[in-house]
């Protein structure tokens, strides 16, 4: 799994902070994950995420390799640069979950355990970079 480094700079009160999920068809613990925190495919308004891109990358199958070429264009070029700092073409896995600030990684993290203990201090901490606190 490839490693990102502390961010280069705070989210800024116009930086896009996004939030990339990784999910497949066949993935049970996506499932979970989707019913603790989304309603209708977004997140839960509880979250207060409203200040967040979300963005959601179905790959079909766990047993599926995801690579840059597989996010969304405005993400790829971020995804390809930390993937190949890894030396990490690609990943397995789902739920898979990357965290862009301003269009670079700045947290990932794989699994649902992980996402709580990684990926949601990362996201409020950039939210409350992005206002400022």
């Amino acid at each position: 799994m490839f490693c990102t480094a502390a961010p280069a700079q705070d989210a800024r009160r116009d930086s896009t902070v996004e939030l990339l999920y990784v999910s497949a068809a066949d993935c049970g613990f996506c499932r979970r994950w989707e019913a603790q925190y989304l309603e209708g495919r977004k997140p839960r308004a509880s979250l207060d995420w409203s200040q967040v891109r979300f963005t959601v990358v179905d790959i079909g199958t766990f047993r599926a390799r995801f690579s840059a070429d597989n996010a969304p264009a405005h993400l790829r070029p971020g995804m390809a640069k930390a993937m190949q700092a890894a030396g990490q073409p690609s990943l397995r896995g789902t739920p898979w979950f990357a965290l862009f600030v301003d269009g670079e990684v700045r947290s990932h993290a794989f699994g649902t355990t992980a996402f709580e203990t990684r990926i949601q201090p990362a996201l409020r901490a950039a939210l409350r970079e992005k206002a400022g606190t």
